[in-house]
């Protein structure tokens, strides 16, 4: 590992507040000369303030100088290194492969077996500080480059330091400690957190409801590094503690505080008896609103079908407009021609809509597409205010943390599995998906953003691949085509598809991607399996003789009748808005699950608007000729064997 590089990008202090204008804004005025000087000549001087020391069994940071901080230093603010930046899929990787750094986190982190206070060495930086042993944080500004994307290494890894090849042991009790030490920031160019553990005076702040100092993450454009920085909230006197605030709770409930703080609650205080699970019912989803702002077609508007023989259709999809050959259809390059928008973006004005113009969406039908509202959908589907067998237990976690952490400590009292699978709102293909049994994480991903988080499938119907090595999960994808909502009309596509995960599937090692997901089509150098429908179900019903795809396949499809009959039993916005002028395909992905009772229980994963198409228009190139014969022509004008399965 070689030694990143730093290139100073020359900026005045003018330049400096403008590029970072947004980030100023969460900082006092007074430090802003100071904190240019401080990263402009690369000056790390908290070891000049500040001491670690141990307190009894933990570490605390104590103000070590004599003279204090007072709040008018306009020099008091200054960065905290970050020792670790990293991406959780790869974490696991790094820490067994970056030489030093399992070693460093476990000591950091202050793990059993590792030493409190490691072994004196000349280049440790050791000193005595106030009150017992104590060392200040290594000099900041020597980050060394990781082998791996996605994440770097801070101060503290010079080769002897630490020892290069961590056990597995280790790397398991790191990763599951890491998440109290961890946080997180977004950047302007990527909706994925960045994760990164600061060094080791960073680490060790205490929390406090009642904090000494602010601390407040800043991206310095010109080195396109992320700090912490910390200033005072008070004045602070020689011994002070110096201590943070981990998590600031939005509201007066006491539950939600405790909730959100259990990751970093030593005695885990919060027990199935407490008294504070009164407060349970304060917590729930409110009402769907409109999330995206649309103009909901006009409750008189009668549509106006194709009457020609030839219908102009505008899209800006490359697929339809390569693999769109039906004569009754021709594209058009102005959408005011058109007589069919089949858009990709987001179509929102559907009174602009003439009376014989059609487009390929509902107004809010992102109550089956939006993974968080989905959740709510299938709640309505189910009966007593239980989920409907065909979607797990699940959770929104901007509103219903508590009633996770609930679910959970019930299940771990149990001795029932305990592993959850934690995605974002609104990100496909994989992206931030986490699957973890560690009440610690899935907290902690609450915290950085809205999530939902949902029982792991830990019992699914797996695929027999001897070039896999053995079993591997399988999903199958649904094509499903609404050309009406008032009345709800619905077809299946005949044609479904399958993705299969790479490597045999064991409840372990939940960040082997390979073994857990199935989409593999968006990954450099990793094999997508293609088995095709129709030689799917034979050697499905080989492996299994005593499950037929049909019968699998009729419990699919009483699935996806209950899901959009639910979706649509509420007005807008809480439900899909009639649209006379609206069609619609929709894709949804569907694992298999064996019940405690043997049988094959098909369930939902999500549901997504304007599907990949690729693999469809590949192997079946008459794909968008069957849909838009469906959608568009008069039954009598239709071809009479279109692949199709009328649901309702």
């Amino acid at each position: 590992i070689g030694h990143h590089v730093i290139t100073t990008v020359q900026m005045d202090f003018n330049e400096f507040k403008v590029s970072h204008s947004t980030q100023l804004n969460n900082i006092p005025e007074r430090y802003w000369d100071a904190l240019f000087e401080k990263f402009s000549h690369e000056e790390y001087d908290a070891g000049n303030y500040f001491s670690m020391m141990v307190d009894g069994n933990k570490w605390k940071i104590v103000v070590s100088n004599e003279e204090g901080l007072k709040m008018d230093n306009s020099r008091g603010i200054f960065l905290i290194d970050h020792a670790w930046t990293y991406q959780p899929h790869i974490a696991r990787n790094q820490l067994k492969r970056i030489p030093g750094l399992a070693s460093r986190m476990a000591m950091l982190m202050d793990l059993d077996g590792v030493p409190l206070v490691p072994e004196v060495q000349e280049e440790s930086n050791m000193e005595e500080g106030v009150g017992g042993q104590s060392s200040v944080a290594p000099e900041a500004g020597k980050r060394l480059e990781t082998e791996a994307p996605g994440g770097s290494c801070g101060t503290g890894m010079e080769k002897g330091k630490y020892a290069d090849k961590p056990s597995d042991e280790l790397v398991d009790k790191v990763f599951a400690k890491m998440w109290e030490f961890g946080n997180a920031y977004t950047v302007s160019n990527s909706s994925l957190p960045v994760w990164y553990i600061m060094d080791e005076l960073g680490s060790r702040i205490q929390h406090s409801d009642n904090p000494s100092v602010a601390m407040s993450v800043f991206f310095y454009i010109p080195l396109q590094m992320a700090f912490s920085l910390i200033w005072p909230l008070r004045d602070l006197d020689y011994e002070d503690e110096v201590t943070r605030m981990y998590y600031s709770v939005v509201g007066d409930s006491e539950l939600a505080a405790v909730c959100h703080m259990l990751p970093w609650s030593r005695e885990h205080s919060l027990s199935l008896n407490d008294p504070l699970w009164s407060q349970l019912d304060q917590f729930v989803v409110p009402a769907m609103t409109e999330r995206c702002k649309e103009d909901l077609p006009s409750p008189d508007v009668v549509a106006q079908p194709p009457s020609g023989p030839i219908s102009m259709v505008y899209t800006d999809l490359t697929l339809v407009k390569s693999f769109l050959t039906h004569p009754a259809f021709s594209l058009t390059s102005t959408e005011e021609k058109a007589e069919i928008l089949w858009l990709c973006e987001h179509f929102k004005q559907f009174r602009s809509l003439r009376p014989n113009q059609f487009v390929n969406q509902y107004p809010c039908e992102n109550v089956v597409t939006c993974k968080d509202l989905l959740v709510e959908v299938a709640r309505r589907a189910g009966h007593s205010q239980m989920l409907p067998p065909w979607f797990p237990v699940s959770f929104n976690l901007l509103y219903e943390l508590p009633h996770m952490v609930r679910e959970f400590l019930t299940r771990k009292e149990r001795n029932q599995d305990n592993v959850w699978i934690v995605k974002p709102w609104n990100l496909g293909r994989g992206m931030d998906i986490q699957i973890t049994d560690n009440l610690t994480h899935i907290i902690r991903l609450a915290q950085t953003g809205p999530k939902i988080a949902s029982k792991y499938i830990t019992s699914p119907v797996l695929f027999d691949r001897p070039d896999a090595g053995g079993k591997v999960k399988f999903d199958v994808r649904y094509v499903v085509l609404v050309p009406s909502v008032a009345p709800l009309v619905l077809y299946s596509y005949n044609v479904f598809w399958l993705r299969f995960a790479n490597r045999p599937f064991s409840l372990d090692n939940f960040t082997d991607y390979q073994k857990h997901f199935t989409v593999m089509n968006y990954l450099e150098g990793v094999e997508l399996k293609q088995i095709h429908f129709n030689e799917f179900i034979p050697e499905f019903e080989r492996q299994y003789p005593n499950h037929s795809w049909k019968s699998v396949e009729n419990k699919i499809h009483q699935m996806l009748r209950e899901v959009f009959q639910s979706a649509c039993s509420r007005p807008p916005p809480a439900g899909i808005a009639p649209s006379p002028q609206s069609r619609a395909i929709y894709a949804a992905d569907i694992m298999l699950e064996w019940t405690p009772q043997g049988d094959i229980q098909p369930v939902l994963l999500e549901v997504n608007y304007s599907p990949d198409c690729v693999r469809a228009c590949k192997y079946h190139p008459d794909f968008f000729n069957h849909i838009f014969e469906l959608f568009f022509l008069d039954p009598t004008r239709q071809s009479g064997n279109l692949p199709v399965t009328r649901l309702l």
